[in-house]
């Protein structure tokens, strides 16, 4: 076996340990992500029922805006009905007594919008409180969410770290040359680095070789690269039958 096969024969095993490494790479940077998501996810939950908070705060104002009014109404009711008996005119007293009958009139338009703002006050009320056990409930689940994706952070980095050292020691037996070359491909291909020949095409990216580089490849005396996908190729070495 030709050195470069020998050493393709080794990075085929470095290359098990790269796309491993890949994906729980991968998945370690998407973590932070998601939990940034919950944080928002929850900060939106927040700001609903900061929502729901004012929305009841402007129904409460509303009720209490129309109950003074319509106490000031009925001092102006009581003060004219003390004046009733002080008119020296018929005159002055059915003026009075029409001024009295429109506030009364006017009072019971408040006294109808006092109700309806009650309405609307208890329903807001209950819409803030079914929202805050909401809330109660969904900061306990993000919580436990939260936790569980910084457990998994913790057990993606002990993992990146042990294929790591897995790898080093591996490539400490191929030539320095061929692993800077190697190590460059992986960075660009997603951890595969190296692609199998099958029949002439290679098997990662399904493009047919040319004779060219079918011949290379079996000669085993260089790293010789898929003219597409760039990965180094090689051909599965076929067992003698015993």
């Amino acid at each position: 076996m030709s050195k470069v096969k020998s050493e393709i024969e080794i990075l085929k095993k470095v290359q098990e340990l790269d796309r491993d490494l890949y994906l729980a790479t991968e998945r370690l940077n998407e973590i932070p992500e998601e939990v940034s998501a919950l944080k928002q996810k929850l900060e939106g939950e927040k700001n609903r029922l900061k929502e729901l908070e004012a929305a009841l705060k402007s129904c409460q104002l509303k009720q209490k805006e129309k109950e003074g009014e319509l106490g000031q109404k009925e001092g102006q009711v009581k003060k004219l009905d003390g004046q009733l008996s002080q008119v020296k005119t018929n005159k002055e007293y059915s003026a009075l007594q029409q001024e009295i009958a429109s506030l009364k009139a006017d009072n019971s338009l408040l006294e109808e919008g006092i109700l309806k703002a009650m309405d609307e006050v208890e329903a807001a009320n209950e819409e803030v409180r079914k929202e805050r056990d909401h809330l109660k409930q969904r900061e306990k689940d993000y919580g436990t969410l939260e936790s569980e994706l910084k457990e998994k952070e913790k057990k993606f980095k002990e993992s990146v770290e042990t294929l790591r050292k897995q790898r080093q020691e591996i490539l400490t037996q191929v030539d320095p040359e061929i692993r800077t070359m190697y190590d460059a491909v992986v960075q660009k291909r997603q951890g595969i680095a190296l692609a199998k020949v099958v029949g002439e095409t290679c098997g990662v990216c399904k493009i047919k070789l040319r004779a060219q580089i079918l011949n290379e490849v079996m000669g085993g005396q260089s790293l010789v690269a898929c003219e597409n996908c760039l990965r180094f190729l090689y051909i599965e070495e076929v067992a003698p039958a015993s």
